[in-house]
This record gives structure tokens, C-alpha cells and sequence, in this order.
């Protein structure tokens, strides 16, 4: 029975340039994963920079993290990138966020 995961996706690329990183968000965001993840109010919440985050169906969080990770190396190999790649799932999932930044700054 299939059911939601919420996923994450940290990374870093060796020596990469601005451009790779812009490839490598545009890559991530085929996959499904997003810079950027809306609350349950509305609010929309920009992640950590190299953090990449989406909701994701599947039967188990060992198979979607395997999925997900064989897809984002696949796709971060084909543009012959160095890189490190965390990726997290979790099923019963909920998340928070707490920043010291100022409104509109």
C-alpha cells in the first residue's frame, strides 16, 4: 500500500560553480524535491541553502530513500558532478521552522 513520505536532499558540490548549483536545483526539482516548502498555514518557508525537500508516495521510506538517491545520482553524474548527497525520509512526518531573521529582511 502506497503511502506519503516527506523526503529531504542536502548536497554539496566539489569545486562547483554557480551554474552547477543552478543545474543541480533544476535537476532536483525534476525529481520532485523543492527549495521551497509551504506549511500547513500557508506560509511559504525557504530552505537552507543546498537543502532541497518534497513529498514523495511510495511503500516504505527504505524504498523511497533508495529511489530517490539512485535518481539523484544518476542525474548528478550525468552532469559529471563531484559531490557529497544526504538524503532523509520519513514517514510519519511532520516538520518545523524557527528563524532569527527579521520579517522582510
Amino acid at each position: 500500500m502506497s503511502k506519503s513520505y516527506f523526503a529531504t536532499c542536502t548536497f554539496d558540490l566539489k569545486n562547483g560553480s554557480q551554474q552547477d548549483y543552478q543545474n543541480a536545483y533544476a535537476d532536483l526539482a525534476k525529481l520532485g524535491f523543492a527549495t521551497v516548502v509551504v506549511g500547513s498555514n500557508g506560509n511559504k518557508i525557504t530552505l537552507p541553502t543546498t537543502t532541497t525537500a518534497g513529498e514523495f508516495m511510495g511503500t516504505s521510506a527504505v524504498g523511497v530513500r533508495d529511489d530517490l538517491t539512485v535518481s539523484v545520482e544518476r542525474a548528478f553524474a550525468a552532469r559529471k558532478f563531484t559531490y557529497e548527497l544526504f538524503v532523509t525520509v520519513g514517514g510519519d512526518w511532520t516538520w518545523g521552522y524557527r528563524t532569527t531573521k527579521k520579517e522582510g529582511k
